[in-house]
């Protein structure tokens, strides 16, 4: 090993040590040797190394093997069988995983407690609600003599958030080394640096002019409700409109004004136009008017609606079909070709440009390959893990010299040889603009190119960029010069937002709410739920069951059964009139039923529905029914709960858990209520009013209109359609 490597493995083992390294320099190396380490000293245990993506894993893995002489390896991701994962981890004694596998199968397959050194792979993920900080939390609550160990390039230019890091990963030491450090910078290879810098053409600046005349209307809108100090262009950007968004979608609740949401909406729909426009291409342009087109919201069709903005799709057009493009899209083809025979890789903020960059490319005989990531957005396809593994090796193996790829190769490419990088735009993240330099001079000089469109956001971009960078290197300059003085404001730091944590919870003990234990439970699904990432997530929670469920979705014992809406799906619901038919055949089944609201946001702002009607729908299910109303963010943590109220109800409770097929019998007053309710508009709660105004079936039946006007809820119209249907000779032609 290298002497930096020595000495940073040496920090490693005494403590929890974040480690922050420039990309090139071997911070697997000294994870492997940390590993070896707790691997002799703990011989009965496991080492685990989380990495953000598969072929980060797989990555890894090789490296080991290549370094290690055991041979008890294995990678874990959410390809793998589940019914393989606990094998997996009893036989091996280092396991490589993406983060919510190992997060998923926490309570099935997985025993932190037999690990002796945790590892995070770039471990600036280590933030907000990302699986690494769950595992490490659990990891600390279950193991003995818990170890962790971080690996990064780029932690952050702001101090609070490397505090954040190492609170949740349970960092007490950071480890830091600069190029500049004297035990490095003999292995630092030189990185040449150019910004290349391009003209938009005259027709761009005409379409440039429409949608910003546009935007500006829109933002003066937005001040003249308050919502923004300053109309100036250069004064609002994506992040503030979005805040705009989410203050305005207050005021729905408060007011039912939808304007300002609508106005904001607008607003960053033609400002992601302009970015399209300034820093990427027509064609991205081009596909982005046409993915607006198929929306149907109404900021959308106001929009779309507007002259200017009708004009700058026709002159995009025109410009599309006189092959004009984007100058950066030459200037890189033109950059490229003079390194034809060596490894480029091109980066680009979006899939569309992709293409265009490997068009621009394949005109100058230069063979490029796409790489992105596996979700396929609308027609563009999404490349699966086998495939991305592939393209790597063939761009290793010179099959081709160009790799033009979105954000998914900026973290952990394994290619030593690429001899220029080339950011198509620049970035605003200091982190990211780290990543994708890292990608060359690691074994020889290097070079970087940026490529920036003058008098356009791509400037400011590229100078916050700039000082983000700037920040950081003084901050991990800082790291490594006040050594051990640093280490104890550290632990200062972290002792008293340890404590602060702890006060925020109280004094209650939060785990008589959650059931961790291994207990196997059991849920019933419907089939229509089956291919969902809901039920792979339950699958690896507890067993489930198939069945075709005449009630609900999922059955957690003989008592509850649970039926998910999506938030969209319970808006349309309520305008089709299915909400409350499903509630009352759930609680005619079910003792304690339970409806669970799906979806990150506002009810009131996903459809034009009025907030009023959607508290009528959720004051009847949860008063008139009873039926308790519970919101979930997404699948995962629809699962999550699922699994809890299964776990709550069989394992405490001992209930038994069983697919109901038939209805229970009704009462009496069950099926008078049934029988009125057949009427036209009568709810449950309109058939209980009748029954108790008339005293019967028969009375209901006799009653005029005039007399069931008489009752709360029944206007002219309705009682007209209740005589109509009562009176009318019946037919079966009708």
């Amino acid at each position: 090993m290298r002497r930096y490597q020595e000495s940073t493995v040496g920090r490693a083992i005494e403590a929890n040590t974040l480690v922050v390294l420039p990309t090139g320099l071997g911070k697997t190396i000294i994870a492997a040797m940390a590993a070896a380490h707790f691997l002799h000293k703990n011989p009965h245990k496991k080492v685990l190394f989380l990495a953000p993506t598969k072929p980060l894993a797989f990555q890894h893995k090789k490296t080991f093997s290549e370094l290690l002489l055991i041979e008890e390896f294995e990678v874990l991701t959410g390809q793998t069988p589940l019914i393989h994962r606990k094998r997996i981890w009893r036989e091996n004694r280092i396991l490589f995983a993406t983060p919510q596998t190992i997060e998923r199968g926490l309570k099935r397959y997985f025993d932190l407690s037999e690990v002796s050194l945790l590892i995070f792979d770039e471990a600036h993920r280590g933030v907000g609600n990302y699986s690494y900080s769950h595992i490490s939390k659990k990891y600390f609550e279950v193991s003995d003599k818990p170890h962790t160990l971080g690996l990064t390039a780029s932690p952050s230019s702001d101090k609070e958030k490397i505090a954040e890091i190492c609170l949740n990963l349970g960092f007490t030491r950071v480890e830091a080394r600069s190029p500049q450090d004297v035990d490095v910078k003999p292995y630092v290879a030189s990185v040449k640096i150019d910004y290349v810098k391009v003209d938009l053409p005259e027709t761009f600046l005409e379409i440039k002019k429409l949608l910003e005349d546009i935007l500006r209307d829109k933002l003066r809108l937005l001040k003249s409700r308050k919502y923004i100090d300053s109309a100036a262009l250069n004064k609002v950007n994506k992040r503030r409109l979005l805040a705009v968004q989410s203050e305005a979608r207050k005021k729905i609740t408060e007011n039912g004004d939808y304007s300002g949401v609508s106005l904001a909406a607008s607003a960053i729909k033609v400002n992601h136009a302009l970015d399209l426009l300034e820093t990427q291409g027509l064609s991205a342009l081009s596909h982005y008017f046409a993915r607006l087109g198929k929306q149907q919201s109404a900021a959308v069709r106001k929009i779309l609606r507007d002259n200017r903005f009708m004009k700058a799709k026709v002159l995009t057009q025109k410009l599309i079909e006189a092959g004009v493009e984007h100058p950066k899209l030459d200037a890189l083809a033109d950059l490229v070709a003079k390194h034809k025979n060596q490894k480029v890789l091109v980066f680009t903020q979006y899939r569309d440009t992709v293409e265009s960059i490997i068009n621009a490319l394949n005109e100058k005989d230069i063979l490029a390959s796409p790489f992105v990531g596996q979700v396929s957005k609308g027609v563009k396809q999404g490349m699966s893990q086998k495939k991305q593994i592939q393209t790597l090796d063939n761009f290793r193996e010179g099959k081709f010299t160009a790799l033009v790829s979105t954000s998914v190769g900026e973290e952990g490419l394994d290619i030593p040889q690429v001899d220029l990088v080339v950011f198509y735009e620049p970035v605003a993240s200091e982190i990211r603009a780290i990543q994708r330099r890292g990608r060359t001079g690691r074994t020889q000089a290097g070079r970087v190119a940026v490529l920036v469109s003058k008098n356009t956001r791509d400037e400011g971009i590229l100078w916050s960029s700039y000082h983000k960078e700037r920040k950081m290197k003084k901050l991990v300059s800082a790291l490594k010069k006040e050594g051990l003085r640093h280490q104890k404001k550290l632990d200062k730091y972290l002792a008293a937002k340890a404590e602060d944590n702890k006060k925020s919870f109280g004094q209650a003990n939060l785990s008589e709410y959650s059931f961790t234990d291994a207990d196997e439970v059991l849920v019933y699904a419907d089939y229509r739920e089956r291919n969902s990432l809901l039920l792979k997530t339950l699958e690896e929670l507890c067993e489930v069951k198939y069945a075709n469920l005449p009630v609900g979705d999922f059955i957690a014992s003989d008592l509850v059964a649970l039926e998910r809406k999506t938030l969209e799906d319970f808006l349309q619901s309520i305008i089709d009139g299915r909400l409350l038919t499903q509630i009352r055949e759930l609680k005619r089944n079910f003792t304690q039923p339970i409806l669970v609201l799906e979806g990150a946001g506002s009810l009131y702002t996903l459809r034009n529905i009025h907030p009023n009607a959607i508290r009528g729908a959720l004051a009847s299910v949860s008063v008139d029914y009873r039926v308790p109303v519970i919101r979930a963010e997404d699948e995962r943590d629809t699962a999550q709960l699922i699994y809890q109220i299964a776990q709550r109800q069989q394992v405490e409770r001992k209930r038994m858990v069983s697919v109901r097929g038939e209805r229970k019998p009704f009462d009496l007053a069950e099926k008078q209520r049934f029988i009125v309710e057949s009427l036209p508009n009568v709810s449950a709660v309109l058939a209980d009013r009748l029954l108790r105004e008339f005293g019967s079936v028969s009375a209901v039946f006799q009653a005029d209109s005039k007399k069931l006007m008489k009752i709360e809820g029944i206007g002219k119209k309705k009682a007209q359609q209740i005589r109509g249907v009562l009176k009318t000779r019946y037919s079966s032609n009708t």
